[in-house]
């Protein structure tokens, strides 16, 4: 007897788990919180997110919205025009903008 009850708080935690876990789908865990995301511009254009800077023997390539670019490829309405150490210069409609990467949460100790 004590074992069905056992399993039936098992389930009943999995159920209530999985329910959970089904809120959160579809949010990117390399993501900040939507609310530190920046808004749209007054023009009505999405903000454009660095999420990642590499650098290999083929050269540097930055990683906005999911997409791996290097310097003078296109991404929605944005050309890159130079990737930095911390930062990537893209041009959208005629104006010259810096994306830079996120503020690590974890500092080194020293």
């Amino acid at each position: 007897m004590r074992g069905g009850s056992v399993s039936k708080v098992l389930l009943l935690s999995l159920l209530l788990s999985s329910a959970a876990l089904a809120d959160n789908v579809g949010i990117d865990p390399t993501q900040p919180p939507r609310e530190l995301l920046p808004a749209a511009t007054a023009s009505g254009d999405s903000p454009l997110i660095l999420q990642a800077i590499v650098r290999g023997a083929q050269g540097s390539r930055a990683v906005i919205g999911g997409q791996n670019l290097r310097v003078g490829e296109r991404y929605a309405d944005a050309r890159v025009l130079a990737i930095h150490a911390q930062s990537v210069l893209i041009e959208r409609q005629g104006q010259q903008q810096l994306l830079r990467l996120a503020e690590p949460v974890m500092q080194p100790s020293r």
